[in-house]
């Protein structure tokens, strides 16, 4: 029973995040349908004044992980329909 739950957070997990590498492909001037075939579509998305940033978790590498924290969020910012800023997004304090 307890790896048959195991099993089913980790598929939980693998489906509802980005891998690390699908992130380091991601450049400025990517259209938006590039950049869903990379990343999927995004957990979030906020319009503002011509831009469009959209908001994805990435999974971290296997090093890198620890039990309490096994993904990182990035943001991807859209201008006239082109990626125009891209990285990790600032983790905000309590």
């Amino acid at each position: 029973m307890k790896h048959a739950l195991l099993g089913l957070l980790i598929a939980f997990l693998a489906g509802a995040c980005v891998h690390g590498g699908s992130m380091d492909q991601v450049q400025a001037g990517m259209d938006r349908s590039q950049v869903a075939a990379l990343l999927g579509p995004p957990e979030a998305t906020n319009n503002t004044a011509g831009r469009e940033c959209a908001l994805y978790t990435v999974a971290k590498d296997f090093w890198s992980r620890v039990p309490w924290s096994m993904t990182d969020r990035y943001y991807v910012c859209f201008a006239d329909g082109k990626v125009e800023t891209f990285g990790k997004a600032e983790q905000q304090s309590g």
